[in-house]
């Protein structure tokens, strides 16, 4: 039998989950400005107070995540390296990672996906996002390079990654775990030598 704090995590997990469910699939069939808070939380049963102890706004519920952290794992496996070795091919690595652990697998970041082609009123949001984590690379890059070149490599890559957005349902993004460093690599043969 499972302990108490094991069996209240679990309902909390199980609360996030259905939050998040029912705003994706509410703001997929009606769309951000027509799906309201109220509406997310009676399709997941749940009261207001609820949702926004667990989701400060519908965006979030939406992702499913408020925040992008990098955990510790991926922090000291990107740091194994030192220097500017494979740097840009790492960051792309720890770039994939990071947004393959805000989902709960390929299905719902394959959804997330769908509805960013979907619901382009969501990219700005989706940007804030992006917007922090590129603070956190920048930070870990600079433990492996110069400022100057951390800045410079980090924004290379998301904007790598930003070009997912104009294609958010292109087979290669689950099909290739380099699709990223690919990109980047495309990237690198536009601006010649």
């Amino acid at each position: 039998m499972s302990s108490p704090t094991g069996l209240r995590e679990r309902k909390k997990l199980e609360t996030r989950a259905a939050i998040h469910e029912a705003a994706l699939r509410l703001v997929a069939e009606n769309g951000v400005t027509q799906t309201s808070v109220d509406a997310i939380c009676s399709e997941a049963v749940v009261s207001s107070r609820t949702f926004f102890n667990y989701f400060p706004s519908k965006f979030s519920a939406i992702l499913g995540t408020h925040t992008v952290e990098i955990s510790a794992d991926l922090r000291d496996a990107f740091l194994a390296t030192a220097g500017e070795t494979n740097l840009v091919r790492d960051l792309c690595h720890l770039v994939t990672d990071v947004t393959a652990s805000i989902t709960r697998g390929d299905d719902e970041r394959r959804a997330i996906r769908e509805l960013l082609a979907l619901r382009p009123e969501l990219v700005p949001e989706f940007t804030v996002l992006i917007t922090d984590l590129r603070r956190q690379l920048v930070e870990l890059c600079r433990q492996r390079t110069s400022p100057e070149r951390a800045r410079l490599a980090t924004s290379l890559v998301l904007s790598a990654m930003t070009c997912a957005l104009d294609a958010p349902l292109d087979p290669r993004i689950d099909e290739d775990d380099d699709w990223l460093f690919a990109a980047v690599m495309v990237m690198h043969d536009l601006a010649g030598r």
